[in-house]
């Protein structure tokens, strides 16, 4: 007799919110996410690639939708939140994937509205976003968070922005604390920390630069955004029920703290 595990993988019917969730790996969990059967609802700041995304993945039979929203400001993400819940009441998966890279100035040349910034793009935004959903899934007694952060808030990197290594530390103390918070009322909180991904952010560099940080990858290569995507699936899915607080690294081996 073949033992199933679809009860365990399975995430038919949920309703998934991924910030940043139209390009990258953000839009590449929406896509993991619809063509698994779940609601996928992508937030982003491009309206036209919130199009283009929702069409693609309707086109191929799936259940999918945008919204326009700045997750750093807390009116948008009042009023976006406001029309999500009274369409479908609850969100079970909360993906926190806006965010992003800053390159490395000296500390003499960062300024306090710099800092301000990355902390409201890569912290702030994961806090507001997150606060508004988790009345309900308190009353259900369900939920899957994950939070991206990045091997940089792991160890540091010479050639990331001191603010920037900061914030992804931080967002690994915000996952922990709140995992701690939520570990009762059947909601888990975990993180994500990758490696260099082969993103369109990352694309924009040369390639001659990429070529060189996968030398410096034990595996020899980076990342796909699908990779990312199917590591953060595996932590929303019901059979992820006793990980909660955990770091997930991704990096093909270049941090093994």
């Amino acid at each position: 007799m073949t033992r199933s595990f679809d009860h365990l993988t399975s995430i038919r019917g949920q309703v998934a919110l991924v910030t940043g969730g139209t390009a990258g790996i953000g839009g590449a969990c929406t896509e993991r996410f619809a063509r698994e059967g779940a609601v996928a609802i992508a937030i982003g700041r491009d309206p036209a690639k919130g199009a283009r995304l929702v069409n693609r993945l309707e086109s191929e039979g799936n259940e999918a939708y945008f919204y326009s929203c700045d997750c750093t400001q807390e009116k948008q993400v009042l009023n976006t939140s406001s029309q999500i819940l009274e369409r479908w009441g609850y969100v079970d998966i909360l993906c926190n994937i806006a965010g992003g890279w800053i390159e490395a100035p000296p500390i003499e040349e960062v300024t306090t509205d710099a800092l301000r910034h990355s902390f409201d793009w890569n912290v702030t935004s994961k806090f507001l976003i997150t606060k508004v959903f988790i009345s309900s899934m308190k009353a259900r007694g369900y939920g899957r968070i994950v939070n991206m952060s990045s091997t940089t808030g792991r160890r540091g990197r010479v050639d990331a922005a001191l603010q920037y290594s900061t914030m992804e530390a931080g967002v690994l103390g915000f996952t922990r604390a709140l995992a701690l918070q939520l570990a009762p009322h059947g909601i888990t909180v975990n993180a994500i920390a990758p490696g260099t991904t082969r993103t369109p952010r990352a694309e924009r560099h040369s390639e001659e630069r990429l070529a060189s940080t996968a030398r410096s990858i034990p595996v020899q290569r980076l990342a796909t955004v699908e990779e990312q995507a199917h590591a953060i699936w595996y932590l929303c899915t019901p059979g992820a029920s006793y990980t909660t607080g955990a770091i997930l690294d991704v990096n093909g081996g270049s941090w093994t703290g």
